[in-house]
């Protein structure tokens, strides 16, 4: 019985230990699997779209889990951008998420990237060329047709309209004018388009309001690239020129915009922004999350629909899925599934 009994006790401590070599092997394992860092590079963190969707990515990569590495912010400057991306990658970035600066200046970076094995999702803004693992944004020439098709009816397919445009150096800026114009040219010929730049600045933006506004007073509407950088100086324009007027009211200055933040929301349900073509920021946090953790795990895609009620499109050497953004007035403005209406929640 003794001899049975310390078998019996040698096999359940080399049991023991087993297993608990087992488990430091695990351990050992764990933390490796975890230690998969996302670098999130953002083009400026000053306005509430880039900094809410910033905030929202970093959520969505934890969730994927992924560690997240604090986001960078560019301020406006493609070099800097460039140093960043290549600072992340220095500090043990796997896998980077990309809100562009300048769709052509991020080329090299990707380059960069693609050479280091780092694979890079692109969020909202299209690179001009290099290689992606996928790029995840809406249908930016479909946005301004939108803006325009709402522009074009309320006045009647006919009168002086100011376009504010966002950074014609990315890929949305030019598409949101180039889909508003071409447009205008087909339905409503006879409205005439007052061109201002703005680069996505507030300042420029509220600026060139000012000037139209005051020097234009048969003008019937304005289309804003970016309600998150523009609204508020077109209000405060309007209004110093006694000019803001309620939807329906007489001599009402028709407004349009872009993204769908919180205000442009509080904005439509108070009567005094007509229309916003709602960007489904929620859906570029989620699916860049996505893309990125596929990235890392190997997986690849092909064109066509997908489950989320979006198309993955072929752009050159590149695919991007296509969501769908939506059109904002005062019928829909508290729906809680506008990211606009999600925000801090």
């Amino acid at each position: 019985m003794m001899k049975q009994s310390r078998v019996k006790s040698r096999r359940v401590a080399l049991t023991a230990a087993i297993s608990g070599a087992a488990l430091a092997l695990v351990a050992s394992v764990l933390p490796a699997a975890a230690q998969q860092k996302l670098g999130y590079s953002a083009p400026f963190l000053t306005d509430p779209f880039q900094a809410i969707m910033a905030n929202q990515t970093l959520a969505a990569v934890k969730d994927a889990g992924l560690e997240a590495m604090p986001p960078t912010n560019a301020n406006g400057d493609a070099a800097k951008q460039s140093t960043d991306v290549r600072n992340l990658i220095s500090a043990g970035a796997n896998v980077l998420i990309i809100n562009p600066t300048d769709s052509q200046a991020i080329a090299p970076v990707l380059d960069f990237a693609a050479e280091k094995g780092v694979p890079a999702v692109l969020i909202d803004i299209a690179p001009a060329k290099g290689k992606t693992a996928m790029i995840v944004r809406a249908d930016n020439k479909g946005i301004g047709a939108k803006a325009c098709e709402a522009v074009g009816k309320a006045i009647g397919g006919e009168g002086k309209v100011l376009s504010l445009m966002g950074d014609q150096a990315t890929t949305n800026g030019r598409d949101r004018t180039t889909g508003f114009n071409d447009c205008m040219k087909e339905k409503f010929p006879k409205v005439e388009i007052i061109e201002r730049p703005t680069n996505w600045k507030a300042d420029k933006a509220t600026s060139a309001a000012q000037t139209v506004v005051t020097t234009t007073p048969d003008l019937k509407a304005i289309y804003m690239q970016s309600d998150s950088v523009m609204l508020a100086g077109v209000l405060n324009v309007l209004k110093s020129a006694d000019k803001l007027t309620k939807v329906g009211e007489p001599n009402h200055i028709f407004l349009a915009s872009v993204d769908g933040t919180p205000y442009a929301m509080e904005q439509i349900r108070d009567g005094y922004l007509d229309v916003a073509v709602a960007q489904p920021l929620d859906l570029y946090a989620k699916y860049g999350a996505f893309y990125a953790k596929a990235a890392l795990e190997g997986k690849s895609f092909k064109a066509g629909p997908t489950d989320h009620n979006s198309e993955i499109v072929p752009v050159g050497d590149n695919l991007m899925d296509y969501l769908p953004a939506a059109v904002v007035t005062k019928e829909n403005a508290s729906d809680p599934t506008l990211w606009g209406n999600q925000a801090g929640k």
